[in-house]
């Protein structure tokens, strides 16, 4: 009985961006998707999105939209002047404030929330952060009024020595079935060591062979032997990745003070790295509900509450994880500074 009343909310979700198999039973349907659920899902998110950002372009460089729109990503070398960069290096180096941490196989990643009241102790990076044309690109990219939730992160490679576990991050993926936005201000050069960011260009299409890709994954996916998989983040072979994109997957090995955005429906992973490495970089998201036809307003209270709403969920899950005798997935660590 409790499964009829849950009927009406796994209905009102086809209309979000829910993407579990597992958890919605008729995102994971097996009839329902080999008459294409699964795949209308997908064609709508993109064109909805291309609508958004076609209203969000003023202001924003044909080259960006174009090399975005083509490949997937926008990529800005020496995006800083040099003075400063160095100014946000230091001041990101320097800042003692709350870590949060996520173990993922053998890697932890340390973030900063950058909410308000942390920008406000940082000018450097909220100079950087609160650049007009910045925002007029980060808004293009995720097809979205709302500024991204941003942090400073640290990649911390095979710094738990004793899992045997692969990182999931670094198994080639789409983070779900819409267009998505990250993007990574590098602070330090990234190589083979500490792991550069892999991306197939073109793959943030849905073309032919995507579509019918997204097809025989969703006929599968519920029952799938990989549980990202079965959540909706499909996992992509090597095989797969070469018919998916242009020139199969591509390692970006850049300069500190490289600007990378990118659309993450398309195949990408973290790099594979030495262990002892690490990554620097100011970071950040957006995802909003992908059938929404319009871009939003993008008030600054709205980009103000984002910050409140993770921050309140955070500690719930640290409430929730505690009376069990777990830690959160994100949970805080005594290290003071990145």
């Amino acid at each position: 009985m409790k499964r009829v009343f849950q009927y009406p909310i796994w209905l009102g979700e086809l209309f979000t961006g829910a993407k579990s198999f597992k958890a919605n039973p008729l995102i994971g349907n097996d009839y329902l998707n080999r008459y294409g659920l699964h795949v209308g899902r997908v064609w709508l998110a993109y064109w909805m999105s291309r609508l958004r950002m076609a209203m969000l372009a003023p202001g924003v460089p044909r080259a960006d939209r174009e090399q975005f729109q083509q490949y997937g990503y926008v990529l800005k070398e020496s995006y800083l002047p040099e003075s400063q960069f160095l100014a946000l290096v230091k001041a990101v180096r320097e800042y003692e404030g709350e870590i949060r941490e996520c173990c993922q196989g053998d890697t932890n990643t340390h973030r900063i929330l950058l909410a308000p009241e942390v920008l406000e102790q940082l000018p450097q990076v909220k100079a950087v952060l609160e650049d007009a044309a910045l925002k007029r690109l980060f808004r293009y990219c995720a097809g979205h009024a709302r500024l991204p939730i941003c942090h400073i992160e640290n990649v911390h490679n095979g710094s738990r020595k004793n899992d045997t576990v692969r990182d999931p991050q670094k198994n080639l993926h789409v983070d779900t079935f819409q267009p998505t936005m990250k993007f990574w201000l590098y602070l330090e050069d990234v190589t083979d060591e500490n792991g550069p960011f892999v991306f197939v260009p073109g793959s943030n299409r849905p073309h032919r062979e995507r579509l019918k890709w997204e097809y025989q994954m969703s006929l599968r996916a519920r029952e799938h032997a990989d549980r990202y998989t079965a959540r909706g983040s499909f996992r992509v072979s090597q095989e797969e990745a070469e018919r998916l994109g242009e020139g199969g997957p591509r390692p970006f090995r850049v300069a500190a003070n490289t600007l990378l955005i990118a659309n993450t429906f398309g195949v990408h992973a973290r790099g594979n790295a030495e262990p002892g490495s690490s990554r620097l970089a100011l970071w950040g998201m957006s995802r909003t509900n992908p059938f929404l036809p319009l871009p939003g307003l993008g008030f600054e209270y709205f980009n103000r509450l984002q910050y409140r709403v993770l921050q309140r969920m955070r500690r719930q899950e640290d409430a929730r994880s505690a009376a069990k005798g777990k830690r959160s997935s994100w949970h805080v660590i005594e290290q003071r500074r990145l």
